[in-house]
């Protein structure tokens, strides 16, 4: 049987969701009808996603669509209102975590993008910067992908599921934008401004990329559990991957 999509007023979170891509708009992190965000449901049958195409300087929870656990694949060609074209990508990476609340955000902050063109890491970038390590695991960048491919999707889903160490909280896509995680629509926000801040900091300085530092995040994060996986702490919020 097919459960019904829930109405918007079922999930607070949408209101949220909302206000956090009004304001990547008014920030100029995206353009009109750019960027995505989705939230997972409580209970985890599944994930509401902003519409496809959707003006996000005017979002509104009832422009999200609901995206079963068990679908698989593109949707109906009928569909309406569509999920966004990064549909893929945020199914890959909403499968990671599969309890507690979580918010996938996908961005174009302009001086995070302008630091990838010019060929900085930006987990290298970001470990010379306390105030981001101390908060924000950066993950390894994306290389350069087409948008709402499945090759980005598999890409981004690989780039938070490292082989050794906890899930980051957010990852570059060069050319392109950031993939953001966290409880809350306005705690994955805080990782995208945390970045974006060092690397308007990095460029407006014209240096060259430096070396790591004492404030790797290695050195300053907590220990994983016995099992490998990361505490609520060690992941500020996504505790399973």
């Amino acid at each position: 049987m097919t459960m019904p999509a829930p109405a918007a007023h079922e999930h607070p979170t949408l209101a949220e969701a909302s206000a956090v891509m009004r304001k990547a708009y008014e920030l100029g992190w995206i353009s009109t009808r750019d960027g995505n965000i989705s939230v997972a449901m409580s209970d985890r049958r599944g994930f509401l996603v902003s519409a496809s195409g959707v003006v996000k300087h005017s979002l509104v929870p009832t422009q999200f669509v609901f995206v079963p656990r068990e679908q698989v694949g593109a949707p109906s060609a009928d569909a309406y209102p569509r999920p966004s074209g990064e549909l893929e990508l945020h199914r890959r990476v909403q499968a990671l975590v599969s309890q507690g609340p979580l918010t996938v955000l996908h961005l174009h902050p302009t001086h995070t993008v302008a630091a990838l063109y010019a060929g900085h890491r930006l987990a290298d970038l970001c470990a010379n910067f306390p105030e981001v390590t101390r908060y924000t695991r950066v993950g390894a960048d994306v290389p350069a992908l087409p948008a709402t491919s499945e090759e980005l999707a598999i890409a981004c889903e690989a780039a938070f599921r490292p082989a050794l160490g906890p899930m980051p909280h957010i990852v570059g896509l060069d050319r392109h934008g950031i993939v953001a995680v966290g409880r809350s629509p306005w705690e994955a926000f805080e990782h995208v401004e945390r970045l974006e801040h060092i690397c308007r900091i990095v460029l407006s300085a014209g240096t060259t990329i430096h070396g790591g530092s004492d404030f790797s995040p290695a050195a300053h994060t907590e220990p994983a559990q016995p099992d490998g996986s990361p505490t609520e702490a060690n992941m500020n919020g996504v505790t399973e991957r």
